[in-house]
């Protein structure tokens, strides 16, 4: 196989490969209950960006850390300000966003 055929055929396998979704960890003050944590998933949940095949309907509550991981699907955007929007609909103050790396450590957001 020449050169240039053994190129093209890596850089086609590259972009074959399925997008890999992220999630991200969102610090919400208030969240102290199981009863807010259902306000919270109920409105996140609906955003068209939202994986809801993992987690809780695409949502998970750690109310003793106050801290909302949420999964995005692998051919969406996450859209933060509808993030935000959609938590604060719910009652609560949104903090700050982080991607969380495969190894589970939160990496601050840069979008």
């Amino acid at each position: 196989m020449s050169r240039t055929i053994k190129i093209l055929t890596m850089i086609i396998a590259l972009i074959s490969l399925p997008a890999m979704a992220q999630d991200y960890v969102i610090h919400v003050n208030g969240i102290v209950c199981e009863f807010c944590s259902i306000g919270v998933r109920k409105k996140v949940s609906k955003l068209p960006f939202i994986d809801r095949t993992k987690y809780d309907d695409g949502v998970e509550v750690d109310i003793e850390n106050q801290m909302v991981t949420i999964a995005v699907k692998s051919d969406a955007v996450l859209d933060k300000k509808a993030l935000f929007a959609a938590i604060e609909a719910a009652g609560y103050n949104p903090v700050k966003i982080y991607e969380l790396a495969p190894d589970g450590k939160k990496i601050a957001y840069q979008p």
